[in-house]
């Protein structure tokens, strides 16, 4: 009995004198927010870059900071489209049509639905350039999107626009 506490005791102190430490503790991760302001800073860069793209009537600059999900929906009045690439043909159709369009924003909200699901939601006002050069009155725009995080990046998954006269 004798030995086998000795030998106890010596394993003890062998482990004890390497220096090992018990695993850490993972640190806990920051606690959820639903207007983490970082989010909200990256989720407004890529919506300015495409409005910027959409006011110079390019439907790839429009689509491109978007980083739009391959299954992207896109809403407005009566016409829902499914799909990255025919969202961005029914676009190219459309600028083609028009010399230019002007979107000015007047207030919006982003909301974390969870850590990697945020809405962002806005309200603008917006016009667009005939061919010929007609400008048309001006139009309230409202503006719902869906972003998801993948691979560590904002996707658009969700695009709803209604157009108020």
């Amino acid at each position: 009995m004798r030995i086998e506490l000795s030998a106890l005791i010596t394993a003890t102190m062998v482990l004890a004198s390497c220096g090992g430490t018990a695993p850490a503790t993972p640190a806990a991760p920051p606690p959820f927010t639903s207007d983490d302001p970082a989010v909200t800073a990256i989720l407004d860069s890529m919506v300015s870059l495409a409005r910027a793209g959409a006011d110079a009537v390019d439907a790839d600059q429009t689509m491109s900071p978007l980083n739009a999900e391959d299954n992207l929906t896109f809403m407005t009045g009566d016409v829902l489209i499914a799909g990255k690439q025919e969202i961005l043909k029914a676009f190219r159709d459309t600028y083609a049509k028009i010399k230019a369009q002007r979107h000015v924003p007047v207030a919006r909200q982003v909301r974390l639905i969870t850590p990697d699901v945020a809405v962002y939601s806005a309200v603008g006002r917006g016009t667009f350039q005939e061919l010929s050069g007609e400008i048309s009155e001006p139009v309230g725009l409202g503006t719902t999107a869906i972003f998801v995080k993948r691979d560590g990046g904002w996707h658009l998954a969700h695009f709803h626009q209604s157009v108020v006269r």
